[in-house]
């Protein structure tokens, strides 16, 4: 019995410690906004992930998050949108000889985000 009151104060004080970061990913998870790739590789890297940009997105393209080739190619899997881990930004561009030009970036949804932390972190445990 004296374990058991050992056991869920220790894991009273876990939950304690873990709410400021669950209240992180919760808030980022619900949030509207997304990000760039690239500020993603940032995010990693300030939790401790020696992942660049250019690192990132070949990891990304070699484990099925991004299209690999053609006019597709750094664009989401349908896998990935289903998930909801990205958006795609459209732009449209007009050039100076008058012609328009539509660009697709992706981006890192708040709960694409959460995800990639978490795989990144329990992968570097």
């Amino acid at each position: 019995m004296e374990q058991l009151g050992e056991e869920v104060k220790r894991l009273e004080t876990k939950v304690a410690e873990d709410k400021p970061k669950v209240l992180f990913a919760e808030s980022v998870s619900a949030a509207k906004t997304s990000i760039l790739i690239g500020e993603l590789a940032k995010l990693l890297k300030q939790n401790g992930v020696d992942m660049g940009q250019t690192r990132l997105f070949k990891w990304m393209r070699n484990n099925g998050f991004l299209m690999k080739n053609g006019a597709s190619t750094n664009l989401p899997t349908q896998r990935s949108m289903d998930m909801g881990l990205f958006e795609i930004k459209e732009t449209t561009i007009n050039n100076p000889d008058g012609s328009v030009r539509l660009t697709r970036t992706p981006k890192v949804t708040g709960k694409g985000q959460v995800y990639f932390v978490n795989k990144f972190l329990r992968k570097e445990a």
